[in-house]
């Protein structure tokens, strides 16, 4: 890669910086990833209603600001002693935020790119829902290449048209995911030979330390979604948060069921990703 120097340039007394780049011998190289591509849901109408409102506008500018500090939040737990190659990149566009990680690496026996992955999407998961928003979400496994500003490969483009052609508010894992999710976890849950994430797993519940936080969280996400419901939504938004308020009705009972999960939870701080 050449880049051209910087020079200053001088218009009506200001200097202006004008950057002149040259890129060449762009070399794309895939590595084997898991990468999920997450949309928040509704943010297509907050910005329709945001150009004619300032209360809407406003909303909107805290929703940026929320996702562009999303991912950074959750990195700044992760433990010094992880190599910066196996912390989640990330990018985000718009609405929205694109992961991946090294599905595995030779100086971890036990390191799962996949499940640091899905413990990450489920972390953003809680994040949406306090500040009030569901999300979809697409996750595969396979040929990526992932830099900085860009991401190109096979499995994001299958994690994409996952996210893409979803109806409901889900975490779905392509089949080439689903093969690679080792089970044995409350992570990740299958109905009707779909594999997907427990967008409310509780372990990742922000303070669960305290007690009847999962209880009190839980209540707010079902008076969220009732609130929501009775608001001026649109068939499809309204059909979105019945079929999270049936799934978090039926998850909920299970909270502080760690049993199952210990093992691979253990696995996943192990390898120096926190919870927090």
């Amino acid at each position: 890669m050449q880049i051209l120097p910087q020079r200053p340039e001088y218009q009506e007394g200001f200097a202006v910086y004008i950057t002149l780049a040259f890129f060449v011998d762009i070399a794309v190289e895939f590595e084997d990833r898991a990468v999920a591509f997450i949309d928040v849901l509704g943010f297509k109408s907050l910005v329709d209603r945001a150009a004619e409102s300032k209360e809407c506008l406003d909303v909107l500018s805290s929703l940026v600001k929320l996702l562009s500090s999303a991912v950074l939040q959750f990195d700044a737990t992760v433990d010094t002693s992880v190599p910066q190659h196996l912390v989640p990149r990330h990018l985000y566009i718009s609405d929205s935020i694109i992961l991946s990680t090294p599905l595995a690496d030779m100086s971890r026996k036990n390191y799962d790119g996949l499940a640091i992955l899905v413990m990450r999407v489920i972390q953003i998961s809680h994040l949406l829902l306090k500040a009030g928003y569901l999300l979809r979400c697409g996750i595969s496994v396979g040929k990526v290449w992932h830099t900085t500003s860009n991401i190109v490969g096979p499995a994001y483009q299958e994690a994409f048209m996952i996210e893409h052609n979803g109806k409901d508010p889900i975490v779905v894992l392509s089949t080439s995911a689903a093969i690679h999710w080792k089970g044995g976890s409350r992570m990740c849950l299958e109905q009707n030979n779909v594999v997907f994430v427990n967008s409310l797993f509780d372990h990742y519940i922000p303070n669960i330390s305290q007690h009847g936080v999962i209880e009190q969280t839980y209540a707010r996400y079902d008076a969220l979604a009732n609130q929501r419901l009775l608001e001026p939504l649109t068939e499809s938004a309204k059909e979105k948060w019945y079929w999270f308020r049936e799934f978090l009705r039926t998850e909920a009972p299970n909270g502080m069921v760690w049993a199952q999960d210990l093992q691979l939870i253990q696995q996943v701080h192990a390898n120096g990703f926190n919870k927090s």
